[in-house]
């Protein structure tokens, strides 16, 4: 996610397009199946760059409801402030109480998009990733994938906090 255009990025009204077909940044988290692909154009918009463009990839995930691993074809849509500015530079994260400061993506002359895309990778994953839209999940007792087999286990096991309303409610039904 690399490439010699910051000489080209600092004339006024530059602008560049980049091809992205890299591995995945370090530091997501994830577990990526493919690389990452797309375009992403940089333009020079004054004081800052202005990074736009769509990427993809494959992240494996576990099911939310029965833990078997899932590929999940995750797209992002990249449209960011970026700064010209050295990543090492203590001057590159200034805190302040406005707006959050571009993310700084040169690193020894050279446009580096790693952290960019490793950023936006982390917002874009779901919370949640289904193996399929009816999945059964897991039996809360004895642990079963019961998309694949059935048990035996009661189901209708009620809080015992609630028994007193349990109560209340058979004896409306009886009356």
């Amino acid at each position: 996610m690399r490439s010699d255009v910051v000489t080209e990025l600092r004339k006024p009204h530059a602008r560049t397009t980049l091809e992205v077909d890299d591995p995945a940044p370090p530091g997501t988290g994830l577990a990526f199946e493919a690389p990452i692909v797309g375009r992403v154009t940089l333009s020079n918009v004054g004081e800052y760059v202005r990074a736009q463009g769509q990427l993809r990839t494959v992240v494996r995930f576990a099911c939310s409801r029965c833990l078997c691993p899932v590929s999940y074809p995750l797209e992002i849509e990249l449209d960011e402030t970026c700064a010209l500015t050295e990543m090492d530079a203590p001057s590159a994260y200034r805190e302040t109480d406005e707006d959050a400061e571009p993310i700084p993506i040169v690193d020894d002359d050279v446009v580096d998009l790693s952290e960019l895309v490793r950023q936006s990778l982390v917002v874009a994953v779901p919370s949640t990733v289904l193996c399929r839209e009816d999945c059964r999940g897991l039996c809360p007792s004895c642990g079963c994938d019961l998309n694949e087999q059935s048990c035996d286990c009661e189901r209708e096991k009620t809080d015992p906090r609630w028994a007193a309303l349990r109560e209340l409610l058979d004896r409306n039904v009886e009356e």
